[in-house]
């Protein structure tokens, strides 16, 4: 790699690290606490995903690619639980409950509209039954609590709930359903870029796409384009949402399988901060 390159590499990271760092820093996570994150990421990487020379994988090897001391590397290989992802969330369980809300004919009314349901009195067309058809072994209350503080459901009358969404957005910044969504969303992202970068010219790569306004917006325009991009999104999820649907695999137990889907980001550039450090910091 050319010095140039190198120096585009670090800048990017750097750019891509510090909104992070940021959510780090308000956590209470310090530095030498996030260097033993760095350190395990490398040991797996190097390993799970190769070290890019010729030769066997060895423990030694991989200090030497990576320049994670020894002692570290054989710490991360030989203890598991430094690497042990915690428990999911059941995110994934309430956005199967809105999508099933939405689009089984179970729970629809005339024109598609999804219909007010009760919580566990209508036979075959119930909160509970709902939540069991996708997952029998989350807790129908917490869906219920989970969907209503997020403003998803809305009660209605004394027996009855109604969804007013098909999107389940967390209401708690720092919660473990919005940190496990974080990673989820950047990783889904960082992949897909390393993906299309690692293609050889002509190969097929993935979907990728950004549009941005030439030479900006006003700033009172903003709110105009946020509403805009918005109401397109939410349609073209919504038809991708009943396309993946009517393609839902007969046998869900077959092991080839692929997780799948498209995500879309609306960003806004903050301006760069040019001045030295020495002069923000007293």
């Amino acid at each position: 790699m050319s010095d140039e390159a190198r120096s585009h590499l670090f800048h990017a990271f750097r750019k891509v690290l510090r909104p992070l760092v940021k959510i780090l820093i308000r956590a209470g996570v310090r530095h030498d606490e996030f260097a033993e994150v760095i350190k395990g990421v490398y040991v797996e990487s190097a390993i799970r995903d190769g070290i890019g020379r010729d030769g066997p994988l060895t423990r030694a090897r991989v200090s030497l690619t990576t320049g994670v001391p020894r002692r570290d590397v054989d710490r991360y290989i030989d203890n598991d639980s430094l690497l042990k992802p915690p428990p999911p969330t059941h995110t994934t369980t309430l956005t199967e409950v809105l999508h099933l809300w939405h689009t089984d004919p179970v729970y629809l009314g005339p024109y598609g509209i999804p219909l007010e349901i009760d919580f566990d009195s209508t036979p075959g067309r119930n909160f509970v039954e709902l939540v069991a058809r996708v997952d029998p072994k989350v807790d129908p209350i917490v869906v219920m609590g989970d969907l209503t503080r997020g403003g998803v459901v809305l009660r209605s009358g004394e027996r009855y709930f109604k969804v007013v969404s098909r999107t389940f957005v967390m209401p708690e910044p720092m919660s473990p359903a919005m940190l496990e969504h974080l990673g989820n969303t950047l990783a889904h992202l960082a992949n897909t870029i390393q993906h299309n970068m690692d293609r050889g010219l002509g190969a097929p790569k993935r979907l990728e796409r950004s549009v941005f306004a030439d030479n900006g917006l006003e700033p009172e325009a903003l709110e105009e384009f946020d509403k805009y991009a918005r109401a397109r999104v939410q349609q073209l999820i919504s038809e991708v949402d009943d396309w993946l649907t009517k393609r839902a695999p007969a046998d869900q137990t077959r092991t080839d399988l692929v997780a799948t889907g498209i995500s879309m980001f609306h960003y806004i550039d903050a301006a760069t901060q040019h001045k030295p450090l020495n002069e923000l910091i007293r």
